[in-house]
């Protein structure tokens, strides 16, 4: 089976909540709402839960950086990143890629991408009135015609509780690839412009979800 591993980071599409409050009235108010609505006031104030959520939530965030990933027929590991301060050119140079990817015989792959990475993409893409590639689509399709391989889904199975990506590998012994940088720290890292430091630890996750992958899938 071929996999293409991908990850996405993601940050709040601002600085802070005064700047956003500031530059999007309408949103600010909206999250506002969202504050009182999941509780999250009677233990956070409004600023520490911008800074919390907005990275966590697609309407509120922005994607930073997207790392890929496979092993090539040499059996070479091949790491590839999107990253910066445009999120447009960033979500289309990697549909771009996808549209190359679709064509071969990949499976799309990483830990928890049906319930956070993909989402995110495709609202991303939707948002600047760009078509999704084919293999990321899941409109008008059945499940089983979808082209992804989620590791957080079959790596739980029917055990009750879910697993971190961090706690999968552990049990795999696959080195953590959160040692010096976790994604707590890429809302900071990115309104100091430290984008290189985000492209390395995405690109590090990606390169665990491979190693883990081979662990799982290889028979």
């Amino acid at each position: 089976m071929e996999l293409f591993h991908f990850d996405i980071e993601t940050a709040g599409q601002y600085r802070d909540y005064d700047e956003f409050r500031f530059n999007d009235e309408r949103g600010a108010k909206l999250f506002e709402g969202k504050w009182t609505r999941m509780g999250w006031d009677k233990k956070f104030s409004l600023e520490d839960s911008y800074r919390d959520q907005a990275g966590i939530i697609s309407t509120y965030g922005r994607i930073c950086c997207i790392s890929c990933g496979y092993i090539s027929e040499d059996g070479k590991k091949m790491l590839k990143s999107f990253y910066g301060t445009d999120e447009k050119e960033i979500v289309n140079d990697f549909n771009e890629l996808l549209k190359k990817i679709e064509k071969k015989s990949f499976k799309i792959s990483g830990f928890r991408i049906n319930h956070f990475d993909i989402p995110w993409v495709l609202h991303k893409l939707h948002k600047y009135g760009i078509k999704p590639a084919t293999i990321i689509d899941p409109y008008d399709k059945k499940p089983w015609d979808m082209r992804i391989v989620d590791m957080a889904d079959d790596w739980k199975q029917k055990f009750a509780y879910s697993y971190s990506f961090d706690e999968m590998c552990y049990e795999l012994g696959v080195d953590s690839p959160k040692v010096s940088f976790d994604g707590s720290q890429v809302h900071d890292a990115y309104y100091r412009g430290d984008h290189e430091s985000i492209k390395e630890y995405c690109e590090k996750d990606v390169s665990a979800s491979i190693e883990a992958s081979e662990r799982i899938y290889t028979k």
